[in-house]
């Protein structure tokens, strides 16, 4: 609990507020900052508002007419909620239609900086080449620089500070949701640097932004590289239960599987094109790949500790945690992750994130992970790459979810699944997949290291930290 003295004349300044929120939040100590930044040289410092540096009506949600989903990429767009914008890749997610009502009021710009409004107030990310033209839902402010009055990079940098969170998380209201409103944000300030200053910062965050866009186009078409040497075409667009099975496919071997989405046509598909696949095909555990899968454990939370995940705060471009383990909790080791090692959710709904894989690089590396994830690993760092590329592909993704079962909440047994048979081609075009793989892993830790020396710049600027 927290505890703060608001006086009668915070209260008049701040519109007669009342809930206690919004007067313990730090935007006062923020503010204060601020001002006393200005305050140190006058007459050549100042603060501007933020609506003041956007365009005209720049700061905006999307439509909310009825959504209209469909499965066809060719009929549809990535829909972003809130929480999918953070994200490090958008493969998977909802795809909103092309005659969907209003969608240019949906549609996404480069530069633009998005806040979520709702639920986690104040999460941001930049609007980068790969993301212009997807939609995003009403629960995300947009906020559109003019470029003749502030850099787009510098903005976000502030925004997405810990001076700019917490103003804008000051800002929140609602009793039974949590939200922010637009004019709210027009009112911020945000300092006006030097040119120089405010520059660099710009392209430290553009540089980062590029260096995300070539990570996803390389990790793309690794991809791409592994289908193509399996000849895999996807045909299903469906998770297909109603398909039909000759007694000759039926297995009556352990594990004596007998599910329809066992041998569904959207899962065939892919070991359809295994078995027609003219290059050598392995156990994966024969050829140095470990499966393993800790067990469940009563999580013991401190204020201080080693930094926990569940199974979806990695799969965000900037993985980060509030939550930590007690320096005290049983079994530690078996819980943390290392470098190079690949994680697989193997709970969860076959249209979400199970089954996909995701690299342990610098940002993870010593973080401990849910026990609902599988972490598959391999002596060398490069056959990682390799298999991460493998199951982060379409024809991967339906190998591996043939092994989930449940109808419920899908889940992945470790046991079965790493008897899984993949394919194995030559060397060097197996080697060549992996190191795309990684090389785009390297790219995604540089873009986080820029945007680290961004905000280290701000705050060295505001004598913030």
């Amino acid at each position: 609990m927290r505890a703060e003295i608001a006086t009668a004349s915070d209260l008049q300044s701040d519109g007669f507020r009342l809930d206690a929120s919004y007067h313990a939040n730090e935007g006062h100590k923020i503010y204060r900052c601020l001002y006393g930044w200005v305050s140190q040289v006058p007459n050549t410092r100042r603060l501007d508002s933020i609506g003041a540096v956007c365009l005209p009506g720049g700061i905006f949600i999307g439509g909310r007419a009825k959504r209209i989903y469909v499965e066809d990429p060719n009929h549809g767009l990535p829909f972003l909620s809130s929480s999918d914008m953070l994200a490090a890749s958008f493969d998977g997610v909802k795809l909103i239609s092309k005659k969907q009502p209003e969608l240019e009021s949906l549609l996404l710009q480069q530069g633009w900086t998005l806040i979520s409004r709702s639920g986690t107030i104040g999460n941001t990310a930049y609007v980068r080449k790969d993301m212009v033209g997807l939609a995003g839902s009403e629960h995300i402010m947009r906020v559109a620089p003019d470029a003749k009055k502030i850099l787009s990079g510098y903005l976000y940098a502030f925004l997405s500070s810990k001076m700019g969170v917490g103003l804008i998380r000051q800002g929140t209201f609602g009793a039974v949701i949590d939200t922010i409103a637009p004019e709210y944000i027009a009112s911020l300030p945000i300092p006006r640097l030097e040119p120089a200053q405010e520059e660099h910062i710009h392209q430290l965050i553009e540089q980062a932004a590029e260096l995300r866009v070539e990570a996803q186009k390389t990790i793309h078409s690794a991809r791409a590289l592994l289908e193509q040497e399996v000849s895999f075409c996807t045909y299903s667009k469906k998770h297909d239960h109603a398909y039909t099975v000759e007694s000759t496919e039926l297995e009556f071997n352990p594990p004596y599987r007998l599910d329809s989405f066992y041998y569904s046509g959207y899962c065939a598909e892919a070991l359809r094109a295994l078995s027609n696949y003219s290059g050598e095909i392995v156990k994966a555990t024969d050829v140095g790949y470990t499966f393993y899968n800790p067990p469940l454990f009563k999580r013991m939370f401190a204020q201080y500790g080693y930094p926990y995940m569940s199974g979806v705060d990695f799969y965000n471009i900037r993985p980060s945690t509030t939550r930590y383990l007690s320096p005290k909790q049983p079994d530690i080791e078996l819980y943390i992750v290392r470098k190079g090692t690949v994680l697989m959710q193997n709970a969860g709904q076959r249209y979400g994130l199970i089954t996909t894989p995701i690299m342990v690089m610098k940002y993870l590396e010593g973080v401990a992970v849910t026990s609902d994830v599988i972490r598959v690993n391999h002596p060398d760092l490069v056959e990682n790459g390799y298999i991460c590329a493998l199951f982060g592909s379409e024809f991967g993704r339906r190998l591996a979810l043939r092994y989930s079962y449940g109808t419920s909440i899908p889940r992945l047994d470790v046991q079965e699944f790493s008897k899984v048979k993949i394919p194995w081609p030559k060397d060097d075009l197996r080697r060549a997949i992996g190191e795309m793989v990684v090389g785009g892993y390297v790219k995604l830790e540089l873009a986080n290291d820029l945007e680290d020396q961004a905000q280290v710049l701000l705050g060295q600027a505001l004598g913030f930290s």
